[in-house]
C-alpha cells in the first residue's frame, strides 16, 4: 500500500478488476473500485456493512477511543450518533447559526493575511490553525490566537494521527511489530499523551460547572444531549457520559483535518488554473459589492464556485480509502462476503474512473454544472461520494460544506492568489502517505483586489 500513496490499490484494480480480495494475517479485505459497487455496499447492504473492527482500524481505535469514527456498530454507537446530532441542534447548527459561529475563523485568517502585506505564506499552516481556532472555540468557549500552544498541540496531534494511516498496513502484515519500540509505537504514545492533556481536563471542568439549560459551547451541548438521551434508554449498553471527550476529539480533529486540507487543495488548483480563478472572481463581483462578504444563503448564486469546490474534492482525492466491516454474512455483486470482512472503498479509483469521469485527470469544474450553467449539487452525480454513504456517512458534512464555502468565497472575494515572484510552479503531487491526502507544502501571495 505504501508503494503508491496516491492510489495504493490502483495497480491491483487494473490486474484483478473492480472488486478483489486481499488476505492479511488478522483479517480479509475486499476492495471496491467503482461507484456502482460502492452504492450497493453502502446503500443496499448498509445494515450488513456498518461495523468497525479494531483490527481494521489499528491504531486509530487505541488513539481515538470510543468515538464515532472508529467504534463498532452497536447500541452504544447509535446512542453516540444521536447524542452528536442532538448536541448540534442544541448548540445551534442550522445554516445561519453555524455560519455566524464560523465568522471568527474567517476573520482571523483574513487578519493574518492582511498583516503579511503581500509576503509569501503557506496556506496549509494558516488554514489548519484558523479552523482549529474556530473549532476549539466551539468546543470550549475559549478564543485563542493562531500561535497559541494549544493550537500547536492540536496540530501535532492531527499530524501524528493522519500519518499513522498507511503505515498501519505494515502492522497488519507483521502484527508482532506492534510490540517493538519503533517510531510508530512512540508516535501512538505521544498522540495519547496529547489527547489526554487536551480534552479530558476541558470536559471535567465543564461537567463540574454545567448548569442545565445554559449552553456555553459544544461540550455543554454534549452533556445536555447525553443526559436527555440517557433518560430514554433503559437496560442497554450505551457507555457513559465519560465518553464525551472522544466525541470532542471527533469535532476538532476530523472536522479540521479534512476541511483545511480540502481548502489547501482549492487554493492550489485555483493558483494553477488562473482561468478558473478569474471565473470565480467574475461570479463573485456580479453578486457582491466590495464591502459585503459572501454568506451561505448566497451560495446558489455562485454555481461555478461550488462546482470548483466539488471538482477539487474529486480530483485531489482528499480521502484515499475508507471502509467498514461486515457484521454478518452478506454479498456484493454476487460474491460472498463473510462476517468480519473489511470492505474498503477505493475513493481515488472511483473518483478517477474514466467510465464515469471523461478525462479524469483534467481539472474541469464544469463537470458539476448542468447545460444551463447551474450547480447540480453535491449528491447529483452518482459517482461522487466525498462524504461516503449509508450508516457511516460523515455526520458533519453540512458544517463542512458551509465552512469550505465561507473560506473559499471570502478568500477569493478579497484577494487574487498568485505565485511568489521567481517561485517554481507547485506540484499537485501529495506530501506522502496519510489518513488525509495533503498537497506538498507550497507558498502563495494574496493580493488585495479592492
Amino acid at each position: 500500500m505504501m508503494c503508491d500513496p496516491v492510489n495504493p490499490f490502483g495497480k491491483l484494480a487494473e490486474k484483478y478488476g473492480d472488486i478483489f480480495t486481499l488476505s492479511f494475517p488478522k483479517e480479509i479485505m475486499v476492495v471496491l473500485n467503482t461507484a456502482s459497487l460502492a452504492r450497493e455496499a453502502k446503500l443496499e447492504r448498509k445494515d450488513d456493512l456498518a461495523g468497525k473492527s479494531p483490527k481494521s482500524f489499528y491504531p486509530f481505535g487505541e488513539i481515538l477511543g470510543e468515538d464515532l469514527a472508529t467504534m463498532d456498530y452497536s447500541t452504544a454507537f447509535l446512542f453516540r450518533r444521536r447524542v452528536f446530532k442532538s448536541a448540534m441542534h442544541v448548540f445551534g447548527a442550522g445554516a445561519e447559526e453555524a455560519e455566524d459561529r464560523m465568522r471568527h475563523a474567517v476573520e482571523t485568517a483574513l487578519h493574518e493575511i492582511d498583516n503579511m502585506e503581500g509576503q509569501p505564506f503557506s496556506p496549509k499552516e494558516l488554514l489548519e490553525s484558523s479552523i482549529l481556532v474556530q473549532l476549539w472555540e466551539w468546543v470550549t468557549s475559549k478564543k485563542l490566537s493562531l500561535h497559541d500552544p494549544t493550537i500547536e498541540h492540536l496540530r501535532e496531534f492531527g499530524d501524528i494521527v493522519s500519518k499513522q494511516a498507511l503505515q498501519s498496513s505494515l502492522y497488519q502484515l507483521i502484527p508482532f511489530l506492534t510490540y517493538l519500540p519503533t517510531q510508530f509505537t512512540r508516535d501512538i504514545k505521544r498522540a495519547l499523551q496529547l489527547k489526554n492533556n487536551l480534552f479530558p481536563p476541558v470536559f471535567r471542568a465543564h461537567l463540574e460547572t454545567y448548569t442545565p439549560g445554559v449552553i456555553r459551547d459544544l461540550t455543554d451541548s454534549f452533556i445536555c444531549a447525553y443526559e436527555k438521551e440517557m433518560a430514554k434508554e433503559t437496560g442497554k449498553d450505551i457507555g457513559s457520559i465519560e465518553d464525551i471527550p472522544n466525541i470532542m476529539v471527533d469535532v476538532t480533529f476530523l472536522g479540521s483535518d479534512t476541511t483545511s486540507t480540502s481548502l489547501a487543495w482549492f487554493i492550489l488548483y485555483v493558483l494553477l488554473h488562473d482561468e478558473v480563478q478569474k471565473k470565480i472572481h467574475k461570479e463573485l463581483d456580479v453578486v457582491m459589492d466590495k464591502d459585503r462578504l459572501p454568506r451561505w444563503k448566497d451560495a446558489e448564486k455562485f454555481p461555478y464556485l461550488q462546482a470548483t469546490l466539488c471538482e477539487v474534492q474529486r480530483i485531489s482525492g482528499v480521502a484515499l480509502i475508507a471502509g467498514t466491516n461486515a457484521i454478518r454474512d452478506t454479498t456484493i455483486a454476487g460474491y460472498h462476503i463473510p462476517k468480519g470482512t473489511f470492505v474498503a472503498l477505493n475513493y481515488t479509483q472511483l473518483h478517477h474512473d474514466g467510465r464515469d469521469w471523461p478525462e479524469p485527470n483534467k481539472f474541469r469544474p464544469e463537470r458539476f454544472l448542468d447545460s444551463d450553467g447551474a450547480f447540480i449539487g453535491w449528491s447529483k452525480h452518482h459517482a461522487f461520494l466525498p462524504f461516503s454513504l449509508g450508516r457511516r456517512e460523515c455526520a458533519g458534512q453540512s458544517l463542512a460544506k458551509i465552512m469550505m464555502f465561507n473560506f473559499a468565497s471570502t478568500l477569493l472575494h478579497r484577494y487574487k492568489i498568485e505565485l511568489p515572484e521567481g517561485a517554481d510552479r507547485p506540484s499537485t503531487d501529495i506530501s506522502g502517505p496519510a489518513l488525509v491526502v495533503r498537497p506538498q507544502d507550497f507558498k502563495v501571495v494574496a493580493k488585495k483586489r479592492f
